[in-house]
């Protein structure tokens, strides 16, 4: 089975009902989307991997918007 990611900058509440966001992967499966259960972090092996990172979440989130996290 194939799948698809992206970045996906997602809307959470606290059990006292603030906001906050955080991105996630998100996952289009064949039976249906999917996310991290935590946000991700941003990490890597050198400052070029970090840029790029940012870049694409940076991309992914103008390309899919806020989806709120249920």
């Amino acid at each position: 089975m194939s799948s698809h990611w992206h970045y996906q900058l997602m809307k959470h509440k606290t059990e006292h009902g603030c906001e906050f966001y955080a991105v996630h992967e998100y996952y289009d499966l064949e039976t249906g989307p999917a996310w991290t259960e935590n946000p991700i972090t941003v990490d890597g092996e050198s400052i070029d991997d970090i840029r790029k990172m940012l870049i694409c979440i940076l991309k992914d989130c103008d390309t899919h918007g806020v989806k709120d996290y249920e």
